[in-house]
């Protein structure tokens, strides 16, 4: 698969943007108050991460500083540019990071196991010897009704200053309902190097996994994943839906909350059949998943989701029905996220 140029699905405007840093550095803006309105969104830049609460609920936190492991843990596990934790709308820690299963599994993630930059492999997946290095802020807003994200970051070597891959990411929260919260994503890759760039998912097994990544606690398991189709008893890297659910209970009396990924209707190969479900505690929306994605320098490459976080199972946290809100809403304004 050859993409020339930018996929052609529409570009966000209207974004605030900021001075550039150095790549792995915060810009220099003054620390957000960390005041909660009366209503409505606010942030809190702790120097770490920068943290998004809905009035007194924490959503989520995004991690723009190298998180170093654990103790015991290898050092190689380093990384940055990631949310954890997500959380669900009673205030429960949904995500992991550095899980003694999957050291590498961070929150919600966007990476590919299977890259390269001109012959020399870039594993971005299992941050060896490459990861995301935060480069500047692009939007950091609030309102009473959403709070946008915006964020650039490269893929840069350890041993070789000079990024191969500029990411720019951006998150769109919407205020919360009774039953849910919107978070919709978008990503796009652009390879910012003087050689060609292929992404591709797992080739072992063809499983393909790589992309857009939730990684729940495994402490709460069981994982109870569903889809168009039904439910999902068995592990799977390949299923035929545009959304995908997983919930997940905190502990014996703690509250039950999921998180779905939907597919956008302008996505390469729309509905995408990558899809990787784990019951140890793993959905990902896996694209290109068994293909090889090829950027020539200045090439791009743009996806988008929608993260909906819900209280209940799939069912009474009406997915279903929010995916086909969601597919109406983006038919009448297909350039938005």
């Amino acid at each position: 698969m050859r993409v020339a140029g930018v996929i052609a699905i529409g570009v966000l405007t209207g974004l605030m943007v900021s001075c550039q840093t150095g790549p792995g550095e915060p810009d220099a803006q003054p620390r957000l108050a960390a005041k909660a309105p009366a209503e409505g969104f606010w942030l809190d830049d702790t120097g770490q991460s920068l943290d998004l609460f809905e009035e007194d609920t924490p959503v989520l936190a995004y991690r723009y500083t190298f998180v170093e492991p654990p103790e015991g843990v290898d050092a190689k596990f380093r990384r940055m540019s990631y949310i954890h934790p997500l959380y669900g709308l009673d205030g429960d820690v949904l995500t992991q990071d550095f899980p003694d299963d999957h050291y590498h599994h961070r929150g919600v993630f966007w990476t590919w196991p299977r890259c390269t930059a001109g012959e020399r492999p870039m594993d971005v997946w299992l941050v060896d010897g490459v990861r995301q290095v935060f480069d500047r802020w692009v939007t950091r807003e609030t309102t009473k009704d959403a709070a946008t994200i915006a964020v650039e970051n490269l893929w840069v070597f350890d041993d070789d200053p000079e990024p191969k891959v500029r990411e720019h990411v951006e998150f769109v929260v919407h205020r919360s309902d009774e039953a849910g919260r919107a978070i919709d994503v978008y990503l796009k890759f652009t390879n910012v190097s003087g050689e060609i760039v292929t992404i591709r998912g797992a080739t072992e097994q063809n499983k393909g996994y790589g992309g857009l990544c939730y990684r729940p606690d495994k402490a709460r398991k069981p994982m109870q994943f569903t889809t168009a189709r039904g439910g999902i008893d068995a592990d799977q890297t390949e299923y035929d839906t545009p959304w995908a659910d997983c919930t997940s209970t905190g502990g014996p009396n703690g509250p039950v909350s999921g998180v779905a990924i939907f597919q956008h209707p302008g996505n390469p190969g729309y509905p995408h059949p990558g899809w990787l479900f784990r019951h140890y505690g793993f959905l990902g929306a896996s694209y290109p998943h068994n293909e090889t994605l090829t950027l020539n320098p200045n090439d791009s490459f743009e996806l988008r989701y929608r993260l909906y976080v819900h209280r209940g199972d799939a069912a009474s946290g009406k997915v279903a029905e929010h995916f086909a809100q969601y597919l109406e809403a983006v038919g009448k304004n297909a350039a938005k996220p």
